[in-house]
């Protein structure tokens, strides 16, 4: 069993806030929507924790707030199988490699100055560095949820149950998101029935809000 989503990032079609009382729902209708993932295929959920990389004084927050040139930087951990990835994302592209428990450690302590130049690519790396003035990052807060997950070779739906930042902040809801290959992807039928409402959600501008 593979333990670590590292295929090709797809885009983010939509999000929806779920309501507890509708996860089970929700839940039945992802597993009648597509295949279990192989990351977890007896749909028992991972935890994952995930710490977003920014300098002190939050030149990536701003600059993803804006929007219109960003970078966002986050180390996940993926439990039961203890399993890590570094993670970059900008307004045009996404970037996901996988990396051990000693470089993710690094990363969330004191050396990930020393240690993020040699695993970002060059024009994301360029990014930082214009973004930041070169100023040193640091973890600035962890979001921690368990997923449940279905996919095929194009869709991909997850729904994050309990999420809450290692700030004790707690989002109101749970939140179900619809990505794809094909941008003109449409959600699977058994979703609709259910009439969630959409929202416009970024974990790390929300985790770091205060």
């Amino acid at each position: 069993m593979s333990s670590l989503p590292t295929g090709d990032p797809r885009t983010n079609l939509a999000t929806w806030a779920v309501p507890t009382a509708l996860v089970p729902a929700v839940a039945h209708s992802l597993t009648r929507s597509l295949p279990l993932e192989a990351y977890d295929p007896g749909f028992q959920g991972q935890d994952l924790q995930t710490t977003y990389l920014d300098t002190r004084e939050f030149d990536l927050r701003r600059a993803r707030q804006q929007g219109e040139r960003y970078l966002t930087l986050r180390v996940r951990c993926y439990q039961p199988s203890d399993t890590y990835a570094l993670s970059a994302k900008t307004e045009e592209s996404k970037f996901r490699v996988a990396i051990d428990s000693r470089t993710a450690q690094a990363l969330l302590g004191d050396e990930v100055n020393d240690v993020l130049p040699s695993l970002l690519p060059a024009d994301l790396l360029d990014r930082l560095l214009d973004l930041t003035s070169g100023r040193p990052l640091v973890s600035v807060t962890a979001i921690c949820f368990r997923r449940y997950a279905v996919e095929d070779d194009l869709d991909r739906l997850t729904l994050d149950v309990g999420i809450a930042t290692d700030a004790g902040k707690s989002f109101p809801t749970h939140v179900l998101e619809f990505k794809s290959r094909l941008v003109g992807s449409v959600r699977p039928q058994p979703l609709a029935a259910l009439q969630l409402h959409p929202i416009k959600l970024s974990k790390f501008l929300w985790a770091t809000r205060f």
